[in-house]
């Protein structure tokens, strides 16, 4: 095989190669949907630039191991057969493509920070430039291009307005040496229509905002309406009242939240605590369950949970109660279904600042492999929207499973 195969660039992907090869722009930003075409037009410059010019050195940029070994199994396929390729490898921190003119792509993970120091670059490419910290952007990228660089190649989803919104805003506001672009899902004619027509469906419009259509939050939050449904205040037991009670455990630095809600779907009551023994832990989960008879109680098993739980079976004769094992699916399940609750307006929750601080900074990130995460933003806690989650699978899950007659 004696030539490359390349992609058919759509009107959009034509723009930004074009930038990339202006002399006068050197910084060069590109915001896109997820699906829309953004690696694959880094992969087709990547080729570019290694193999225009004789000994350049190309350095590829991602935000872990995994992303870094994906795209260099992508570009090697389409390189691996031709004249081009000298030699190859794909060792983890020391992977590369060397060309016979004397360039070279060496690709690199922005979580080894201390391995990138050092090198001398002509071309930098930063694949999921929002999802790498702007101190390894300032203090450790930008300094191998003081030397010999051209060209800094910047592609992103949007996560928050952070550095790489701020990168984004200067091309836009037409600064010397800077062009930016932006391109959605539905740009892509490859892009599947039913996809992205679930995903619509399934995402809050925030969040289908920013991962499909490329626009930037001021924040990252997935919870809607929380100022219109943070409302109540802490109650008490009603005589005859139904309730249902969610625990997420912690016995460190984190806290255990212990949530309890009515047949109405009122968070009623809420305890949030740290830094206890376990049988402090236990007695104030003890006492929570005293004060409210809950119909079921639903504990994260995960780590010191699971003792706990058989404590208090065993033990206190507290038989009522289920575990939850939190793994990545369990999670995002209940996750979703709390997502829901606070888009269809079915739930109240308590009005005080803590509670309300906990859910707005409550985040999701889809990964460039698709997969969502969803934690706290950096500097904060997850305990009140876990033990909400928790909480209101127990109480949709065991509120209807008793005996009915029907007269």
């Amino acid at each position: 095989m004696d030539e490359i195969k390349l992609y058919k660039p759509h009107g959009k992907q034509i723009d930004i190669h074009k930038a990339c090869i202006d002399k006068l722009c050197f910084f060069i930003t590109v915001v896109a949907g997820r699906q829309s075409g953004k690696t694959a037009l880094a992969i087709q410059q990547s080729i570019f630039w290694a193999a225009k010019k004789s000994n350049v050195m190309v350095y590829w940029i991602s935000p872990t191991q995994s992303q870094v070994g994906k795209v260099y199994k992508q570009l090697l396929e389409m390189v691996v057969q031709t004249p081009l390729v000298k030699s190859y490898k794909g060792s983890m921190g020391d992977t590369e493509i060397v060309f016979n003119n004397g360039s070279i792509i060496k690709f690199r993970s922005a979580a080894q920070e201390d391995s990138l120091r050092g090198e001398t670059i002509d071309y930098l490419i930063i694949d999921e430039g929002a999802f790498i910290k702007e101190t390894v952007f300032n203090e450790i990228l930008l300094p191998m291009l003081n030397v010999r660089g051209r060209k800094c190649l910047v592609i992103s989803t949007p996560k928050g307005k952070n550095w790489f919104f701020r990168q984004y805003q200067r091309g836009k506001a037409g600064e010397q040496e800077y062009k930016s672009f932006k391109f959605t899902s539905m740009d892509n004619p490859y892009a599947s229509k039913v996809v992205i027509d679930i995903a619509k469906d399934n995402l809050p419009t925030a969040l289908f905002n920013q991962e499909y259509l490329g626009e930037f939050l001021d924040s990252s939050a997935i919870f809607e309406n929380i100022n219109e449904l943070a409302i109540l205040d802490s109650l008490k037991p009603l005589q005859g009242g139904a309730y249902w009670m969610g625990v997420d455990i912690a016995l460190k630095d984190d806290y255990t939240v212990i949530t309890v809600i009515d047949k109405d779907n009122n968070v009623v009551w809420y305890d949030r605590f740290n830094q206890v023994t376990a049988p402090q832990l236990k007695q104030r989960l003890i006492d929570a369950i005293k004060l409210w008879s809950p119909k079921k109680i639903m504990i994260e098993e995960n780590n010191q949970g699971l003792p706990i739980i058989d404590d208090l079976k065993i033990i206190h004769k507290i038989t009522n109660i289920v575990g939850f094992k939190t793994t990545s699916t369990s999670k995002q399940e209940i996750i979703n279904n709390l997502i829901n609750a606070f888009s269809s307006k079915k739930i109240r929750v308590p009005k005080d600042e803590i509670y309300k601080s906990e859910l707005e900074t409550f985040t999701m990130t889809i990964s460039p492999t698709g997969q969502p995460k969803f934690a706290a933003a950096h500097g904060f806690h997850d305990d009140i929207p876990m033990s909400l989650a928790i909480c209101w699978e127990c109480a949709n899950k065991y509120k209807y499973n008793g005996n009915y007659n029907f007269n």
